[in-house]
């Protein structure tokens, strides 16, 4: 009884598999005669672009000394945090050699328009 229904299960299970395989590689390999083959068309690739994709930049007052004219340092960022983006451009003035950092002149988006505010 085990033996026959044992058999059984397995030569059905084979032919549900041939089934299943036959009919999953069917539409790729064999086409009806009179129709073409689906092509599917190329995604689009991205194009390379000399600007960054995101960040900030950031314009920051610096001086050398204390009562110095202030004189503004400007640094292209890789973070859209402004808290973030500051920090990396007082480093990167730091690096500079700008002793005197004072405060952001100006927040530039890079990903937006400039503002209509000045017109």
């Amino acid at each position: 009884m085990s033996d026959t229904t044992i058999q059984q299960f397995e030569e059905n299970m084979k032919r549900e598999l041939e089934r299943y395989v036959r009919s999953s590689t069917a539409p790729a390999s064999s086409t009806s005669p009179g129709t073409s083959p689906r092509i599917r068309p190329e995604a689009p690739r991205a194009r390379k672009t000399t600007t960054p994709l995101k960040g900030l930049r950031v314009t920051l007052g610096v001086k050398q000394k204390r009562l110095a004219l202030e004189e503004p340092f400007t640094v292209q960022t890789d973070s859209i945090s402004r808290v973030e983006a500051r920090i990396q451009a007082e480093k990167a003035a730091r690096k500079a050699g700008w002793k005197i950092i004072s405060h952001v002149i100006d927040w530039n988006d890079t990903e937006r328009e400039p503002d209509a505010r000045g017109r």
